[in-house]
């Protein structure tokens, strides 16, 4: 109780400090008013009465500080007192305060904006129970060192029954369908799934329950399904909805913040189905993705092993699991992908500005506290303790870096919302980016850090200074500034240089990739799908199907050529299997050639303008008894056939059990995946002899392509109203989009490079200004004894140099370092390309010569005489 007491009354007496320090003179004036009353009663004049009351008395101030002592909130008045005087410090100098401030928070906003984005996509817990549980399964091809493959039905089952290390396992497979309400028909993302999924996800449906063992024709759906098509009717659970022509019952609907996993070829899902294990699928091969949830007791490493050991028994038991293994990933980095070192790359930028941001602030202050030296000196001079003045000069910078952080915050929240805007759109879990709490704690502990360092600098570095009563430093003091100057420069260069580097590499990196010929010609080409109904359940359906298609659109006003093709360039991968000489022996497994295998007719290389190189494309596809013709790419037809002419030669492929072709044309290579994949070995395949019930439509128009999409609507709803026509791209901004990655990254660093080059030249100017300033006596000493502006000029110059040379040193070994780690998102240009280097070297010797020729040209215009008269 007296404890509360103790501090409330402290608290009244802080709050009304003013009260108190009246009070205190009242009673302090009573007392001597008394003493002198007392001396002249005894007969002393009232003058002489006061003066020897106050002798006897002592020091009043002596007795106010003992009082103010006593009251025990000393610490916290000279807190405020010093808070006051920081405040009115600052504000007599706008200049010095708002160059620290934004420089400040401009390191606070862009690593703030950045870490969001890092955090919200890599560091930040999937939406799962236990997601660090959570792994992806895939089968691994030995002999073609691919590690993530797609599982089979048979070695899934075998996996989930024979594996220990697993409390739960799940397999999913994209299934879109097509549903036609009161509008256009609409091709709706969904997904089949085991019937534990969402079990193992620990994620429950909102409305409805799970999907049941025996559930055949049974669907789950989204919240925004529900909602958009349903009108999140809450007594939707057991009706019937119509898909593909067949009614499915409604088992539940998932909550609104679910976030499916999307992974591999798995992308959105609006529909889940329940996956039922038949004969047909069986007879697909690899098709599945596989996630599972490890046993609480159960390492990484544990389960690798035991999925690995299954894998091997499996070998033996199955011919068609030879050469095959198996590999487990977490599901956070499966799902995060290639945009993890993008990110991190992105991450180190920032991280490289904000350091440089803070060593500028301690430049722009080792500026300050040299133009304060001769006031810190006087105020010791006067009694000042050194401890007073770490603190008032610690508070300066606190109250300065506050208000940096401040700003930086307050800037990150617009960054942000730009930096989104400009993300490349196949970034994963872009709707987890927020600047929300662990963002904002993680970057305020960050500024907290930043200030204390640069404050604790300051107030260690202005304590330190020394004058003698005639204004002149102390010897050794100079030498310090200029050690300390010296290391911030190169600090500051060294910074400034490695992200330009890093910034000029990715921008060169990104130009070769945007040089890439691509093989095929996109201007003025639309890609869209197609997909049909169950109706179309035999061949020569689907094939009578694309055929009329084809000659609406071949006669549509502004098209002149279309074609076909089962998955589009830049559309994802596609099937691949093995491939040899049909007239030669079998190759050995770990020798087998593996290919890439597309459906296609001759329009698309006609649409693509994709040249054969020599042959022709199939024209007429040969009877069913015939062996099927096949148009390969110049790789495939190097890797097999090396300088022999492969046409008309025998093919033999792994494909609906084993297939032997005849090769009637081979066409150029073509980039089909991106444009930093090398053209992988192709197989091309006649639609016609191998119809589907999917493709892609490939249309070249001679106008504006985005114009012509209408027609294209217009003529499949002429051939079947039903059916959508859905994924539908203009094929040049396809290939612009697949750069979108590296055009932000070349972007982003570009802009953090020229942020640091501005800053470090500020900081450089800033520091070689006030050097040559404490030069001029020397410099007119020099000029008066007859030395020519050029050569003290040049003294200048080579002294600035000799600063310089460290920091870009320790600058080009950091760039190498950070390019090396970033060498995977670098194409045609090597992490340690001289030419670069020397390119942003010489722009910050350049930066580094003017920041000393114009304060050194400006004090030669002095006259020497004057200079020396000053003092």
């Amino acid at each position: 109780m007296g404890t509360i007491r103790r501090f409330l009354r402290r608290l009244r007496l802080l709050t009304h400090r003013g009260v108190a320090e009246d009070s205190m003179d009242a009673e302090m004036r009573y007392h001597l008013e008394c003493e002198t009353a007392d001396r002249i009663a005894g007969g002393m004049s009232p003058e002489a009465a006061r003066i020897s009351a106050l002798r006897d008395f002592g020091g009043v101030e002596r007795f106010k500080e003992e009082a103010r002592d006593a009251r025990g909130i000393r610490p916290v008045e000279d807190a405020v007192r010093d808070l006051g005087y920081a405040a009115r410090l600052l504000r007599r100098n706008p200049g010095f305060t708002s160059a620290v401030a934004l420089t400040f928070g401009l390191g606070i906003g862009a690593t703030t904006a950045i870490f969001s984005v890092v955090y919200g996509v890599l560091l930040r817990p999937l939406p799962y129970a236990a997601p660090e549980r959570l792994v992806a399964l895939w089968e691994r091809n030995l002999p073609r060192n691919r590690d993530q493959n797609v599982v089979s039905l048979e070695n899934f089952n075998a996996w989930r029954g024979r594996a220990g290390a697993f409390s739960g396992m799940a397999a999913l497979v994209p299934r879109s369908v097509t549903l036609r309400g009161d509008g256009a028909p609409e091709r709706i993302p969904g997904a089949e799934v085991s019937t534990e999924y969402f079990s193992l996800l620990g994620v429950a449906p909102a409305v409805g329950r799970n999907f049941a063992p025996d559930d055949r024709a049974a669907v789950i759906l989204s919240h925004r399904f529900w909602q958009q098509r349903l009108a999140g009717d809450p007594a939707v659970v057991g009706r019937s909805l119509a898909i593909a022509g067949a009614p499915h019952v409604i088992a539940g609907v998932m909550p609104a913040g679910f976030e499916p996993p999307q992974f591999g070829w798995l992308g959105r899902q609006e529909l889940w189905f329940p996956l039922i294990d038949t004969p047909e699928k069986r007879a697909w091969g690899r098709f599945l993705l596989v996630v599972a949830r490890l046993q609480p007791d159960v390492t990484l490493e544990a389960a690798r092993a035991e999925l690995a050991a299954i894998a091997r028994t499996r070998e033996r038991e199955s011919a068609g699991n030879s050469g095959w293994s198996a590999s487990v990933v977490p599901l956070k980095e499966q799902i995060t992908g290639d945009a993890r070192v993008p990110l991190l790359a992105a991450l180190a930028g920032v991280t490289v500005l904000l350091a440089l941001a803070i060593v500028n602030v301690g430049t722009l202050t080792l500026a300050f506290m040299r133009r304060r030296r001769h006031e810190l000196s006087i105020r010791r001079a006067i009694g000042a303790t050194d401890g007073r003045l770490f603190r008032q000069l610690f508070t300066q910078s606190v109250l300065v870096g506050t208000a940096g952080a401040a700003i930086g915050l307050l800037a990150a929240v617009p960054g942000l919302s730009g930096l989104v805007a400009v993300l490349p759109p196949e970034l994963p879990r872009a709707s987890s980016i927020a600047l929300d709490r662990p963002v904002l704690l993680t970057c305020i502990g960050v500024a907290a850090i930043a200030t204390m360092l640069f404050g604790t600098g300051c107030a260690l570095r202005g304590r330190s200074s020394r004058q003698t009563g005639h204004g002149r430093n102390v010897p050794g003091t100079r030498t310090s500034d200029r050690l300390s100057g010296g290391t911030l420069v190169a600090t500051e260069i060294a910074l400034g240089l490695a992200l330009a580097i890093v910034a000029l590499l990715m921008t060169r990196s990104f130009g070769s990739l945007r040089s890439v010929d691509l093989g095929f010609d996109s201007t003025g080409v639309v890609a869209a799908r197609v997909a049909l109904s169950p109706g179309y359940d035999t061949p020569d359906r689907r094939r009578g199907f694309f055929d009329a298609l084809l000659e609406r659109l071949r006669a549509t006003p502004g098209v002149t050529e279309a074609g076909l093709i089962s998955t589009r360039p830049f559309g994802g991968e596609s099937v691949s299997t093995t491939a040899h000489d049909g007239d030669a022996p079998e190759p050995a497994v770990a020798e087998r050639l593996s290919a890439d295998v597309r459906y296609v007719d001759s329009g698309f290389f006609r649409t693509l303008r994709i040249p054969l190189v020599t042959g022709e494309a199939f024209e007429e596809e040969p009877a069913a008894t015939a062996p099927p013709s096949v148009v390969i790419n110049e790789r495939l037809a190097r890797s097999i056939w090396a300088e022999r002419n492969p046409v008309g030669r025998r093919l033999r492929i792994s494909l609906f059990g084993t297939i032997t072709g005849r090769v009637v044309g081979v066409a150029r290579d073509v980039h089909l995946l991106d444009a930093r994949t090398p053209p992988r070995p192709t197989l091309y395949l006649s639609d016609r002899r191998f119809p589907s019930d999917a493709r892609d439509i490939l249309v070249r128009a001679d106008g504006d392509p985005d114009a012509i999409i209408p027609s294209l609507r217009a003529a499949l709803a002429a051939v079947d109203p039903v059916l959508p026509l859905y994924q539908v791209a203009v094929m040049p901004r396809t290939v612009n989009e697949s750069l979108a990655a590296d055009r932000f990254i070349a972007v982003l660093l570009a802009v953090f490079a020229a942020s640091a080059l501005l800053l470090a030249g500020v900081g450089i100017f800033g520091v070689f200004s006030s050097d040559v300033a404490s030069r001029r006596r020397e410099i007119a000493i020099r000029m008066a004894l007859g030395a020519h502006e050029t050569s003290v000029a040049m003294l200048m110059l080579r002294r600035a140099l000799f600063r310089a040379i460290p920091g870009i040193a320790i600058g080009s070994a950091l760039a190498f370092v950070l390019a090396r780690s970033m060498s995977s998102l670098l194409f045609g240009v090597e992490p340690g390309d001289p030419l670069i280097y020397l390119t942003a070297a010489a722009v910050v010797l350049l930066l580094v010569m003017l920041a000393t020729l114009v304060p050194a040209w400006q004090a030669l215009l002095r006259s020497p005489l004057s200079v020396l008269r000053e003092g």
